[in-house]
C-alpha cells in the first residue's frame, strides 16, 4: 500500500513538473547573448498569463513562428503591459508575421518591429514618455487611422516604417513633434498626392515608392538634411527639378524611375541632376535598373514605352499596317463586285425571300 502511494505521488509530481515545463517558455537553442528567440504561443490577455525562463542579461526578444502553427488563436494576439512585464521588460521587440492585432507600447522599448501582422490598434497613453527610436509597422493593412495618430507621441523616433499599410492619407499633425526623425518609409500606400510640408524637416532619407502619387508640392528649403529621395513606381508625369533641388540642397539620390514622364522631359531632368551631381537610381541595388516588360531603359533609368516618341521605324510599321488593311478592304470590295457581276442573284429568289420575311 505504501509503495502504491509512493508511485501515485511520483506520477502526480512528474505530471505537475511536465505541465510547468510546458507552460514555461524558454529561449530556443542558438539564441544570441542579449537576444532571446522564442517560438510564438497562444496568448490572449483576457485568458492567460504566460511564464518565461529567461537569462538575466537578455535585453531583446524575438518571436518566431513554428512551421506547424496555422490558427490565429495559437498566436500572440497582443503585446501588452502584462506580456512585457513577464518578459522582464526588454528594450527591443521583434514580432513579425505572428497574427498580432494590438500593441500597447511600453515606455522603455527603444526598438520595435511588428512587420506583416494584423495590427489595428496602437495604444500609447498621452500621460507617459516613450524611449522608442525605431518602429516598423510595414504590411499592416488593417491599421486604424486613429492609431496612426498615436505615433506622434513617440517623440524620440529616428526611423519609421509605415509602408504597404493601405493608407489613403497621412493624418495631419502626426509628424509635428517628431523632430528627431531622420528615416521615413511610407511607400506602397494609396496616396495620390502628398504635401511634403507636413513631413519633418529633419529627414535624411524619404521613401515614397510604389504609390499612386501624381504630384507633390515643393516647400522651399524644407529638407536641409535630405540626401535620399525615392519616388519610383508612381504616377508622376513631370517634376519641377529646380524647385526640388531648392527644397533639398544636399540631395545625393533622387530615384524617379518607373514613372510616366515623357522621354524628352526625362532627358531635361536627368541633365539637371547630372549638373548637380545627383544620382537618379541606386547603383548598389541591381533591381533599380531592371525594367518591366512594358518599359525601356534610358540612360540607366526605366520608363514606360509610352513615354518614348515614335521613331522612323515605328512610323514605317504603322504606315505599312494601314496600307495592308486598306489593301485587304479594297480586295474584298473588288472581289465582291466581280462575283456580283459574274453571278447575279436570281430575282425570283429575292422576291421569295422578301415574301417570307414579310409573312414572318
Amino acid at each position: 500500500m505504501k509503495s502504491f502511494a509512493r508511485l501515485a505521488l511520483f506520477l502526480v509530481t512528474c505530471g505537475a513538473a511536465a505541465r510547468a515545463e510546458y507552460s514555461t517558455h524558454r529561449c530556443v537553442g542558438g539564441s544570441e547573448a542579449f537576444v532571446c528567440t522564442i517560438v510564438i504561443f497562444g496568448y490572449n490577455p483576457e485568458k492567460n498569463i504566460p511564464q518565461f525562463h529567461l537569462p538575466k542579461d537578455v535585453k531583446a526578444i524575438r518571436f518566431v513562428r513554428s512551421f506547424y502553427i496555422t490558427r490565429t488563436d495559437e498566436c500572440i494576439s497582443a503585446y501588452d503591459a502584462v506580456l512585457h512585464k513577464q518578459l522582464n521588460s526588454p528594450v527591443a521587440i521583434e514580432a513579425r508575421y505572428v497574427f498580432m492585432h494590438t500593441i500597447e507600447m511600453p515606455s522603455n522599448v527603444e526598438y520595435a518591429d511588428f512587420t506583416d501582422n494584423l495590427i489595428q490598434t496602437i495604444g500609447a497613453p498621452s500621460n507617459q514618455s516613450y524611449a522608442l527610436r525605431y518602429l516598423n509597422l510595414n504590411e499592416n493593412h488593417k491599421i486604424d487611422a486613429s492609431s496612426i495618430v498615436n505615433i506622434s507621441r513617440f517623440v524620440n523616433l529616428e526611423t519609421l516604417y509605415i509602408a504597404d499599410c493601405s493608407l489613403e492619407q497621412i493624418p495631419s499633425g502626426i509628424f509635428d513633434k517628431l523632430t528627431r526623425l531622420t528615416r521615413l518609409f511610407i511607400g506602397g500606400n494609396d496616396f495620390t498626392q502628398l504635401d511634403l510640408s507636413m513631413l519633418p524637416s529633419s529627414l535624411s532619407v524619404l521613401n515614397l515608392d510604389n504609390s499612386y502619387i501624381r504630384s507633390f508640392s515643393f516647400p522651399s528649403n524644407h529638407f536641409p538634411a535630405l540626401e535620399h529621395l525615392n519616388f519610383e513606381f508612381n504616377k508622376l508625369r513631370d517634376v519641377d527639378i529646380e524647385a526640388l533641388l531648392a527644397m533639398a540642397p544636399k540631395l545625393k539620390l533622387f530615384a524617379l524611375g518607373h514613372n510616366e514622364i515623357k522621354r524628352a522631359r526625362v532627358e531635361e531632368i536627368l541633365g539637371e541632376l547630372d549638373r548637380r551631381n545627383v544620382a537618379y537610381y541606386n547603383t548598389e541595388l541591381p533591381s533599380d535598373s531592371e525594367c518591366q516588360p512594358d518599359e525601356r531603359k534610358f540612360r540607366g533609368l526605366c520608363i514606360p514605352e509610352s513615354s518614348f516618341p515614335l521613331e522612323v521605324g515605328d512610323w514605317i510599321e504603322i504606315v505599312l499596317l494601314v496600307a495592308l488593311a486598306v489593301s485587304v478592304l479594297l480586295g474584298v470590295v473588288i472581289g465582291g463586285m466581280k462575283l456580283w457581276a459574274k453571278y447575279p442573284p436570281s430575282w425570283e429568289f429575292v422576291n421569295y425571300f422578301n415574301r417570307r420575311v414579310e409573312s414572318s
